[in-house]
């Protein structure tokens, strides 16, 4: 099969999970307690003034009625009105993505690095104390879920530290700063949302790093290769390190998703103004067509990464066209 052809195939397949991932949210986004527009109105208001309101967001049509006329918008690349912001969902995401871009692709560079690190120091002393020691780490530290690391980090660099600040992207007055200062401010701001989001993730991808590359150097021909005269550095090079990716490739497309959900949880801990802290704040309003275009945004991304790693690791193997 070609890779065209394995692509078309996958992309294929994600169409219907982005439909039934549409409809299911659609659903139980409505079962959340509560009027939407009892929450933008006070009690004192006119009945009348809130049947209007009702009116006006589409709330007063059946559920089946709102569901069609969501799905043909959603169709025509409308994502709704939002309750909350009063401007179209789109022009909101296009808004703040770019921002929960920055803070995940931080994220998922640094674990790709650290991970890279962490495996090659653990194959290069197998089976010694610091090997060993790593692998109950990493253990550990994964299973360690990234709010915790986020109060963890905020605790100890931002209130007693005081090394990094606490929230927010930018600091107050920073539009009077130069191009360099905006962008270490920047940084600044960067760093604790960004780690606590990938050190989870970094343990996780290290040890199916280390076990992939271990598994590698057992083969025939890193044997033959070592037993030619090559140094170690070029049989890591040449033999252990491209063969010991092809797994880990399709780990990195699941990764973006586990990734996605730390970066929700992030973004509302530090009050980083991007797409998952939009969501949160959607859900505590009530504003559906926010919680519909936020997730929808998010699976796109979950499906088009996991669908790139796919591509990837059928290029690199090509037997895995064939599954």
């Amino acid at each position: 099969m070609s890779l065209l052809k394995f692509l078309t195939r996958r992309v294929l397949h994600a169409v219907p999970m982005m439909f039934g991932l549409a409809t299911l949210v659609f659903f139980v986004s409505r079962l959340l307690p509560g009027d939407p527009s009892s929450l933008y109105v006070s009690p004192g208001i006119p009945p009348g003034v809130a049947e209007q309101l009702r009116s006006q967001f589409g709330l007063d049509r059946s559920l089946w009625d709102q569901y069609l006329a969501w799905l043909f918008s959603t169709l025509r690349g409308e994502l709704g009105f939002s309750f909350a912001h009063g401007a179209p969902v789109k022009a909101v995401l296009l808004q703040v993505f770019p921002n929960t871009l920055l803070l995940g692709g931080t994220a998922f560079l640094l674990e790709c690095v650290l991970a890279f690190v962490l495996a090659a120091l653990a194959v290069r002393f197998a089976g010694s104390w610091f090997d060993r020691a790593l692998s109950n780490m990493t253990l550990v530290v994964y299973s360690l879920p990234s709010f915790w690391l986020g109060i963890l980090f905020l605790s100890l660099f931002s209130f007693s530290l005081k090394i990094f600040p606490s929230s927010q992207m930018h600091s107050v007055g920073v539009e009077q700063l130069d191009g360099l200062a905006t962008f270490g401010d920047l940084l600044k701001h960067l760093a604790l949302p960004a780690l606590a989001v990938a050190v989870p993730g970094t343990a996780a991808i290290a040890r199916y790093l280390r076990t992939s590359m271990t598994e590698t150097m057992r083969q025939d021909y890193v044997a033959a290769a070592i037993g030619m005269g090559l140094s170690k550095g070029k049989v890591f090079r040449s033999c252990i390190l491209p063969n010991s990716l092809g797994p880990v490739v399709s780990v990195l497309g699941v990764e973006i998703g586990v990734l996605l959900t730390g970066v929700l949880v992030t973004e509302t801990l530090f009050a980083w103004p991007g797409m998952g802290r939009f969501a949160v704040m959607a859900i505590f309003t009530r504003d559906y067509p926010m919680i519909l275009g936020c997730t929808l945004s998010g699976g796109a991304l979950v499906m088009a990464a996991n669908i790139l790693a796919d591509f990837i690791r059928a290029w690199i193997d090509p037997r895995i066209r064939l599954t």
